[in-house]
């Protein structure tokens, strides 16, 4: 009797991980992104000016006055004070070493210092169709380095959750598709999850690794392309979870 009940417990035992399995939930996960294209409504322009020279005082009245120009151009082309703002100042000092040679051959080597000064401006262009008149007018004047334009839209937040619902919808449909060509009946979502997708303002998106793009326009919006500016690109990926019935 001892050794029958001893053999109905390892049994037991044998058929326990077998039943936890069973009882487990059957799961299904689909990703998918979405991405919506946008007119950007807003510009900016980073730029500056580089001078070099041997003088400080001067070079720093030379900026001034470049500057002077600047901000009163802008105000010609009704940019508000507020759009246009002062980034940085970079003063280096740099030696150079100077050789010179006297009648007799000998030579001598003395040490001069010089000044690099950068300045570098921002302004913000409420119409981005203008950035192109702009920033030539403004290389005009003695600007001599471009650092950036960049483009945007005060209304991020609003296509990021169009970008998300769109996402959503389609990570749905892709799921019902998979459903139903596995032969398999899916039941509630028991879980959303965002993924990363690179931030704005990035001009392009690297390649996503999640497993569906669809590019969809904003809802309601004209999305033609603008002539010189083109659209800029928001994005939103999910990852649904479905139990399986």
């Amino acid at each position: 009797m001892k050794k029958h009940c001893m053999l109905l417990l390892a049994a037991a035992f044998l058929y326990a991980p077998s039943f936890a399995a069973a009882a487990a939930p059957q799961l299904m996960s689909v990703s998918a992104d979405a991405e919506v294209r946008v007119k950007p409504d807003r510009a900016a322009i980073t730029f500056g000016l580089f001078e070099k020279t041997d003088n400080l005082r001067r070079g720093a009245e030379r900026l001034n006055a470049v500057a002077k120009q600047v901000a009163d151009y802008c105000r010609t082309r009704g940019i508000e004070d507020r759009f246009i703002q002062t980034d940085s100042l970079r003063i280096t000092p740099v030696y150079l070493n100077q050789t010179t040679y006297a009648k007799n051959g000998v030579k001598s080597e003395t040490e001069k210092l010089q000044y690099e000064l950068t300045q570098t401006f921002t302004i913000t262009l409420e119409d981005p169709a203008q950035y192109e008149d702009v920033m030539y007018g403004l290389l005009g004047m003695g600007i001599n380095r471009v650092e950036n334009v960049s483009f945007y839209s005060t209304q991020m937040r609003r296509y990021r959750d169009e970008a998300r619902r769109l996402a959503v919808k389609h990570a749905r449909e892709k799921a019902e598709l998979l459903a139903e060509a596995a032969g398999i009946r899916l039941g509630k979502t028991v879980n959303v999850a965002e993924n990363t997708v690179p931030a704005w303002p990035a001009a392009r998106y690297a390649a996503s690794n999640v497993s569906q793009n669809i590019t969809e326009g904003a809802a309601g919006d004209n999305l033609l392309p603008a002539p010189a500016t083109g659209m800029i690109s928001v994005k939103a990926a999910v990852t649904l979870t479905y139990k399986i019935k």
